[in-house]
């Protein structure tokens, strides 16, 4: 590590450390979203370390991209955390791990960041990674079918609080994401100024079809579910509340899984990004989002099919553009118009998937 010392933690050692509830430490998993996403160490940290940022840095990892969160970056540059320990998937031996594996270059870049800050012997890699820790604990790692479970004997996961406490977020200024809580609350609709709402599950009802204008997706959340084949109408249900002036809330039960693969859908179409980019922008809204590895799937095929046709970018900065942009499709300004055989009107529920979506040249 150029002369900097690279200590180990054993899996045992951090088994401890989480156990007793040592706030002092940070987690941090230098693994793919993806890899994050499918399970991971509780409390840990997923570290947004894209090739394109290390490669136009020389390797170096900026802190805001090492710690997204904002608040945990805070408490780190204050002093609060006095231990840092990285992992990512089965590195055993630092010097045996590629300089351009995210791990070495993390853990190269917080020394070099944090140096007035915390001991360098104090920032410390995970011996064996995720597969040694998750064969000695796997009641301490969350995934898809553990995203709201926590052991007793630990504090509660933050996602839970998030979701027992959290508001629908703003994706873009006619966009946002809840769950069916939100969407059952008529008080939060009208504060937020929704005026449609797309159910995006098999189970949930809508509750006021008098009131909104709504689009329903029957889809359950398991490995066999097709979502992509609602993305085309799911997009242009999104663009008609836009072209009228309206909001729309996308929900499913829980708004971690399916809403939030059809607004990283919408936001990768319209914005013409790539889903790591899309991602990040909507998990820096709702920090708990958590597609299954089935809708990621589906998602990492649209990006194809929508890279063949259009030069997407790396950046989520184009996001902002999404919200300005004119609709790619033609639609009409009045109060009910047709998409792709649909008519939206304020009470009607839209339930039938489309043909394949068109791109834009």
């Amino acid at each position: 590590m150029d002369n900097i010392p690279a200590n180990s933690v054993e899996p045992e050692e951090l088994v401890n450390h989480i156990k007793s509830q040592q706030e002092c430490t940070l987690i941090l998993d230098s693994r793919s979203f993806m890899s994050y996403n499918e399970n991971h160490i509780v409390h840990s940290e997923n570290v947004h370390c894209p090739p394109i940022v290390k490669r136009r840095s020389g390797g170096f990892v900026a802190l805001e991209n090492i710690v997204p969160c904002e608040v945990k970056r805070k408490q780190l540059e204050s002093g609060i955390f006095r231990k840092i320990i990285v992992y990512d998937g089965d590195t055993c031996d630092l010097t045996s791990a590629s300089k351009d594996s995210n791990l070495y270059s993390v853990l190269k870049s917080l020394r070099q960041q944090l140096v007035d800050k915390i001991d360098p012997g104090d920032i410390c890699y995970l011996k064996g990674g995720f597969c040694d820790f998750q064969k000695l604990a796997p009641q301490l790692c969350v995934g898809q079918s553990h995203s709201f479970q926590t052991s007793h004997s630990l504090k509660p996961d933050q996602r839970v609080i998030d979701w027992i406490t959290d508001q629908p977020v703003e994706i873009l200024p006619h966009l946002y994401l809840g769950n069916f809580q939100h969407a059952s609350q008529l008080d939060i609709l009208q504060r937020l100024g929704i005026t449609s709402l797309m159910n995006v599950s098999k189970s949930c009802k809508n509750c006021f079809e008098d009131m909104y204008e709504y689009m329903t997706i029957p889809v359950d959340d398991n490995d066999s579910a097709d979502l992509s084949s609602w993305f085309d109408s799911a997009i242009a249900f999104i663009d008609d509340v836009k072209a009228k002036g309206g909001r729309v809330l996308v929900h499913c039960r829980a708004g971690v899984s399916r809403s939030v693969t059809i607004c990283l859908a919408y936001l990768m179409f319209t914005a013409k990004i790539r889903l790591e980019a899309a991602f990040e922008h909507v998990r820096s809204k709702r920090s708990m989002i958590s597609p299954s590895l089935n809708f990621m799937r589906q998602l990492e095929q649209f990006e194809k099919e929508l890279d063949s046709s259009i030069s997407l970018s790396t950046s989520s900065s184009d996001i902002s553009m999404a919200s300005s942009m004119d609709s790619s499709r033609d639609i009409s300004s009045s109060d009910s118009c047709s998409h792709t055989g649909f008519e939206f009107t304020m009470s009607g529920s839209i339930t039938s998937p489309t043909t394949p979506l068109l791109l834009p040249s």
